[in-house]
């Protein structure tokens, strides 16, 4: 499977190049024919992604729907066939149709609208397979360019209960698939 936007093609990491992926991301991108850039997988991130492998050891032997919430997805800029980012899901939506998403955008290639880029598709598949309903980033509110994506692609800010501690990063939604005439009293699992 593949998503390909204007200049990305945005694809999910199968079992076998994500483990090659966590092992070498240079080793996997002399396989996948790209630009090698000597670039590094951050060793919280190896360690997050091995401890999950481990911990549902089911998922990472399927390919199918409940495989694309757990693996690394790349950010590939098809005119140079270079890495220019990654994200992830937090796992498959929850009940009320949920899903988190985490990206990151190697520094070379931000605020070029590549993350908004790559966004787009992603809700594009969402609202096309209705396999989410509702996707949450979560961005500090002093990163400008986040900010002017998630304008731009419509996201709405998640206002925290009283009882909530402020933080440096908030969250944000932007519904894709409704349910029902009623989607800005989405109950939000947060």
């Amino acid at each position: 499977m593949k998503l390909k936007s204007r200049r990305l093609d945005v694809l999910p990491l199968t079992p076998a190049e994500l483990k090659t992926f966590v092992k070498s991301r240079s080793e996997f991108e002399k396989q996948a024919n790209l630009q090698v850039t000597k670039g590094e997988l951050n060793d919280a991130y190896r360690e997050e992604i091995l401890e999950m492998i481990e911990r549902e050891p089911d998922i990472w032997k399927s390919t199918g729907i409940d495989y694309l919430f757990y693996t690394l997805w790349l950010m590939v800029l098809r005119d140079i066939k270079t890495i220019i980012g990654m994200f992830t899901f937090n796992g498959k939506p929850n009940a009320n149709g949920e899903v988190e998403i985490f990206f990151s955008i190697e520094p070379p290639y931000r605020r070029k609208g590549l993350a908004t880029e790559a966004m787009e598709k992603i809700l594009c598949w969402a609202n096309k397979t209705k396999h989410f309903r509702v996707v949450v980033v979560e961005a500090g509110e002093n990163n400008k360019a986040a900010m002017a994506s998630l304008k731009r692609l419509g996201f709405k800010k998640i206002v925290p209960d009283d009882d909530a501690k402020e933080e440096a990063l908030s969250k944000y939604y932007k519904v894709v698939c409704p349910k029902s005439d009623d989607c800005e009293d989405l109950d939000f699992d947060i």
